[in-house]
């Protein structure tokens, strides 16, 4: 039985937009499908609400049926620690509510959730419920949140709080690989901050191609589980 094949990428701003949109083009030009996670602040005093060209090229990629997934509020606050790891449920509602406030703001709604580095703690997984997402997304698998139905598949990222060194991308490849000819579900994920590297890009691309010919399925989140 084949699996599925889950691919995202993070961190998309301006300074990370042009190397986001080449691997977009690149992968759809091999059938399988990238979703966005975009937050409302990333890096310092950057505010996708100023940033014209960074929303111009989301509301297109929405527009053509791209999956654009909630990745927090603020993420310059994560430091060692992802945003959404170890909150308890007042901060959390706070952060949730603030987030999808200035994303309705400028245009945008979302069906699924995923905290910055898939790091989320009980607390967040408690209140997810209380807004309108779908689905939501952890270090874990994915949480069904219209049926409680739970699909376990890790993710295998690459950038935003994990490796980049060419032999995590190795081992990254090899595990995606191996997993995809089980009939497992692989779910890949890279910052921007690291597709800015050519070899990165390369290697992350290869990833995903060598587990879409061991058979796996391409899929958004929200088309993943049943």
């Amino acid at each position: 039985m084949s699996g599925r094949l889950l691919v995202s990428v993070s961190s998309i701003f301006d300074q990370t937009r042009k190397a986001a949109d080449a691997l977009v083009k690149d992968l759809g030009s091999e059938g399988i499908e990238v979703s966005l996670l975009v937050a409302p602040h990333i890096d310092g005093d950057w505010r996708l609400s100023r940033d014209k060209q960074t929303r111009a090229w989301l509301e297109k990629q929405l527009d053509g049926g791209r999956e654009l997934i909630l990745n927090g509020f603020d993420q310059p606050v994560q430091g060692r620690r992802s945003e959404f790891a170890t909150l308890e449920t007042h901060e959390a509602r706070l952060r949730l509510t603030g987030a999808i406030r200035q994303m309705e703001q400028i245009g945008f709604t979302f069906s699924v959730f995923a905290p910055p580095r898939w790091r989320m703690s009980e607390g967040t997984a408690d209140v997810l419920p209380e807004f309108d997402f779908k689905v939501s997304a952890s270090s874990r698998g994915l949480h069904d949140l219209r049926t409680g139905e739970f699909l376990q598949c890790r993710n295998l990222s690459v950038g935003e709080g994990f490796g980049a060194a060419k032999w995590w991308r190795r081992n990254v490849l090899n595990a995606a690989t191996r997993g995809a000819s089980r009939g497992n579900t692989i779910r890949l994920s890279v910052s921007g901050r690291n597709l800015v590297n050519p070899k990165v890009a390369r290697d992350f691309r290869a990833t995903a191609v060598a587990a879409l010919e061991q058979g796996a399925q391409p899929r958004s989140y929200m088309t993943a589980l049943p």
